[in-house]
């Protein structure tokens, strides 16, 4: 009697896709569809399939049942909780972090502003300076310039103008 994909599988304790792989590369005589157009596996079929089957499987390997599959579940859930918790602590200590950096970065941010206002003054009062002795320069060379002017005889002012 024919068995569905699933069926074998179940019996042979694999999975579906299993079945199904080894199935496709049966020959195409040995590969039948029932009267709802699903796959069906002949006697001859199985026993091809079984053989493949069993020189694949390592010992002792079966499908996992729904018990297993729900501690597993439960360990996993278990591990997700555990890390989304050290996750959480680790995001929490790079905010901190975080905080301080930014912390650190303003304090230099405000020194650097302290220092620029200072060295604007600084270069103002510079150029205040250079400009009162530039003045101061040329009072004293208009000075000069009419003392000289002064000493000169008249006719010496008159002949030289």
């Amino acid at each position: 009697m024919s068995k569905t994909i699933k069926e074998l599988a179940d019996e042979l304790g694999v999975s579906k896709q299993t079945i199904q792989y080894h199935y496709q590369h049966l020959l195409a005589k040995n590969r039948q569809k029932d009267s709802r157009g699903f796959n069906v596996v002949n006697p001859t079929a199985e026993r091809e399939i079984k053989s493949k089957v069993a020189k694949s499987l390592p010992p002792k390997t079966r499908q996992i049942t729904d018990k297993e599959v729900a501690n597993n579940q439960q360990k996993t859930d278990k591990e997700k909780a555990s890390i989304n918790t050290d996750l959480k602590l680790q995001i929490e200590d790079l905010k901190q972090q975080r905080d301080r950096l930014f912390a650190s970065k303003e304090k230099e941010l405000a020194s650097k502003d302290r220092q620029i206002e200072k060295l604007s003054q600084l270069l103002d009062q510079s150029q205040q300076l250079q400009l009162i002795a530039e003045q101061k320069i040329e009072n004293q060379q208009r000075q000069l310039t009419e003392f000289t002017e002064k000493k000169k005889s008249f006719w010496a002012r008159i002949f030289h103008s």
